[in-house]
């Protein structure tokens, strides 16, 4: 089975999603022409590449601004294969991400476009760009076999649209009601619920229903609203301050009961940064896979501790990362990142599933680049409300069963099935999105026409800004290359 085939197969899961057997045709042919377009990658730019440009399109435009169908429900294939995935112990917990990222936008008319913090900006100078805010949440996959880096499927890709402010002269009445929606919409109480939407696909599985869903988050998701309302059956890993005030539990009650109020927290425990250069609390060195090979990472920690953001009934884990040191060059002079401090809502968690599960976040951002940058998520022009949070949902969810099907396909390494990269590049442990895509066209385009292969190379097919060091080939007939003036576009009529 190669690429194609499986993807083919993930596909036809959604049979059932769709209302009609035409919408689930259309939502195909879409999937296939979203990921073998050249950017901009519109839903003209699919049709186009499909051989459908003199067709009426409105009829695919209506996918997502009509047709009746769940979102939530184009990521099922994932939770389905989740369980084979994953390692045979019932105790290994499920490893997921959540993060925010921003699309940047043009117009000021669509629907959930918001002025925020251009996150390219030097930290020097704050820029503003105007983008859709979205809240995702990918499940990690570590092999089984050997250690090695982890593979993040988006399972959700929720919008989180900013609550419209009221003019200035608007009444109080309005104002009051702004301010309640505001904390209502805002990131962290969509990433609460976005939690608690994965939590109950993991609850309607039988084989994924007793495993723990470990979840790990960075600074803006630890807080009050996130542990306070964490779903059950649900561990949350997060960044803290060095400075945050933590206390140890209570003591045993005494004889005599002290007057005035019940204390609800023990005596004050010191702060992150004061466990750091504390030399009472020893360092220990825990095994992790981090930066391509297997590291030991020099660790403190303390538990069980409390918060007063998290309440007096959840105990936390407190873990302490020495900063690593690093050098530029050989010979050259020692160089120091920061420390991380982070807490964990299980302080009966083992510290090599805390560690390795927090550092296995950073395949989220991994996601964020890809759809971003590969596969133009949001970059379709659409102003319908609906069709403005369906559309860069349905481009995640086709990039999270692409990268499923790769792994039923051939694993989780990268063999001699996918194109040959140059010598002088090393080779990596895991494809990228880059090399499934040259396979996914190659294989698409063999079907279609699989007479006199001729090298052709992609470089057009990529991204304007990717540097051309990224050169792949694929075979491509005689009779499919387009003319010079349109070199660009190779249609696959019979897809």
């Amino acid at each position: 089975m190669n690429l194609l085939e499986a993807f083919d197969q993930l596909l036809q899961s959604w049979r059932s999603l769709f209302p009609q057997q035409r919408t689930f045709q259309r939502a195909y042919r879409l999937s296939l022409g979203l990921l073998t377009s050249c950017p901009p990658h519109l839903t003209s730019t699919a049709l186009c590449t499909l051989g459908r440009q003199f067709r009426d399109w409105s009829a695919e435009y209506r996918v997502f601004s009509r047709s009746p169908w769940e979102p939530h429900r184009l990521f099922d294939p994932v939770f389905d294969h989740l369980s084979s995935l994953l390692p045979s112990s019932s105790s290994a917990p499920v490893l997921a991400a959540l993060d925010d990222t921003l699309c940047k936008k043009t117009g000021r008319h669509i629907p959930g476009v918001t002025t925020a913090r251009d996150p390219l900006s030097p930290h020097y100078h704050v820029n503003l760009c105007r983008g859709l805010r979205f809240v995702q949440l990918s499940l990690l996959v570590p092999p089984q076999h050997a250690p090695g880096p982890a593979r993040a499927f988006p399972v959700r890709f929720d919008p989180a649209p900013p609550v419209p402010k009221p003019k200035k002269n608007a009444p109080p009445e309005v104002w009051k009601t702004y301010r309640q929606e505001k904390r209502a919409h805002c990131l962290s109480q969509v990433g609460v619920a976005t939690l608690a939407d994965v939590r109950q696909a993991l609850d309607q599985r039988p084989a994924t229903q007793a495993r723990q869903l470990l979840a790990s988050g960075d600074g803006s998701y630890t807080n009050r609203a996130v542990l306070r309302q964490l779903p059950q059956h649900t561990t949350f890993v997060g960044r803290i301050r060095k400075d945050a005030k933590l206390y140890f539990p209570l003591p045993p009650p005494s004889v005599s009961p002290a007057r005035g109020r019940r204390k609800r927290y023990g005596p004050p425990a010191p702060t992150p940064e004061q466990v750091l250069h504390d030399e009472s609390i020893p360092w220990q060195k825990i095994p992790c896979f981090a930066a391509s090979q297997e590291r030991e990472m020099p660790v403190k920690t303390l538990r069980p501790l409390y918060w007063r953001k998290s309440g007096p009934e959840l105990p936390l884990q407190l873990l302490v990362i020495k900063p690593l040191g690093y050098r530029l060059r050989k010979g050259a002079k020692l160089l120091y990142r920061q420390p991380a401090f982070l807490i964990c809502t299980d302080p009966q968690l083992d510290l090599k599933t805390f560690l390795q599960g927090y550092i296995y976040r950073w395949e989220i951002e991994c996601n964020h680049r890809d759809e971003k940058s590969l596969l133009g998520v949001a970059e379709g022009q659409v102003r319908n409300p609906q069709a403005v949070a369906r559309l860069p949902q349905f481009q995640v969810a086709i990039y999270s069963l692409l990268l499923l099907a790769s792994l039923l396909a051939y694993g989780f390494q990268r063999t001699s099935a996918y194109l040959p990269l140059p010598k002088w590049r090393r080779q990596p442990i895991r494809p990228s999105l880059l090399d499934l895509l040259n396979l996914f066209r190659q294989q698409i385009f063999a079907r279609a026409c699989p007479s006199e292969p001729l090298l052709v190379s992609t470089t057009s097919l990529l991204p304007p800004h990717q540097p051309r060091s990224h050169r792949n080939y694929l075979p491509l007939p005689r009779s499919s290359l387009p003319s010079k003036l349109n070199r660009r576009a190779v249609p696959a009529t019979n897809c």
